[in-house]
């Protein structure tokens, strides 16, 4: 079971990888292609933000919780910012938060029962 989800995941983002590119040529490089493209670089910055996990640190699952959500709201502003021409931070932080913190659970969850987080265990003396 741990491996199929695992698979399941690493082909979605290889098919990703491979799809987007057939699109823009099928389709033009339009809107939705763009912000394909801009979640995709985002993706690739959480996948090497996965490195923060394997720290030695108690500190390493908030810092990896905060690393991926500046990551998405930055990205969610400047996207934002790009369409709407303003920013209403408020807004924007209003609605990124719940959904991030509620995905960020479920795939923590994921990730530390079928992946690779292990837990820091206090050396015994």
């Amino acid at each position: 079971m741990k491996n199929t989800f695992r698979n399941i995941f690493l082909t979605i983002g290889l098919g990703t990888l491979i799809f987007t590119p057939m699109i823009i040529i099928d389709n033009g490089f339009n809107d939705t292609m763009i912000s394909v493209l801009i979640w995709l670089g985002a993706s690739i910055i959480y996948g090497l933000s996965f490195a923060i996990l394997n720290w030695k640190s108690v500190f390493r699952i908030p810092l990896h919780f905060l690393v991926c959500f500046a990551v998405t709201l930055v990205i969610r502003c400047a996207y934002s910012f790009f369409i709407n021409g303003e920013l209403n931070l408020k807004k924007t932080l209003i609605i990124t938060a719940p959904i991030f913190i509620a995905i960020y659970i479920v795939l923590f969850i994921y990730i530390k029962y079928f992946g690779h987080i292990t837990s820091i265990k206090k050396s015994e003396e």
